[in-house]
Formats: structure tokens, C-alpha cells, sequence
């Protein structure tokens, strides 16, 4: 276990408070990465089907978060995403 926190970049004396805070900051950037591709799309199909100017075509894009009508919101399986989770319910379960 001490290795997997050591791999992770934990600091000695860090609270589990701040520890799941920088396992959800990790995750939340690595969620842009894989939503860029889609936001691109909804972007580009605004433009074509003149919804809005470009502005607004940009906005309305970079606004979407992966949400899925009655879904689960998107990319939160990703490995970063994953050690946030596990680490929340470790210490749901030690405390």
C-alpha cells in the first residue's frame, strides 16, 4: 500500500482530505483529454447547421461535460478517475 501512495506522488503528513482532493483534481484533468475529440464535434456540427455564431458554437462545445441523458457522465473510468474512487472508499471503509 505504501508503495502504491509513494507512486502516486503522496506527501508524507498529507491528510486524507487532501490526498482524495488531489486524486479528484487528477481525475478531473484527465477528463478533458478524452472530452476534447467530442467537444471538437459538437463544435464543428454547430458551425455546419449555423445553431450560432462561432462563439456560441465554441461555448455551447467546450460546455459539455460528458453528461448522458439517464447515464452514467462519461471518461469517469479512467485510471486517474478509478484511484480517486478506490481511495474514497478506502477510507470510507478504515473510518
Amino acid at each position: 500500500m505504501l508503495l502504491l501512495l509513494a507512486g502516486t506522488s503522496a506527501v508524507a503528513g498529507q491528510s486524507d482530505a487532501e490526498r482524495q482532493a488531489e486524486l479528484d483534481r487528477r481525475c478531473e484533468e484527465a477528463r478533458p483529454v478524452k472530452l476534447a475529440p467530442i467537444r471538437e464535434d459538437i463544435y464543428k456540427e454547430c458551425v455546419a447547421k449555423k445553431q450560432g455564431d462561432e462563439a456560441y458554437c465554441r461555448r455551447s462545445a467546450d460546455a459539455y461535460n460528458g453528461n448522458r441523458a439517464k447515464g452514467a457522465p462519461r471518461f469517469y473510468e479512467l485510471p486517474e478517475c478509478e484511484a480517486a474512487f478506490a481511495f474514497r472508499n478506502s477510507t470510507r471503509s478504515a473510518g
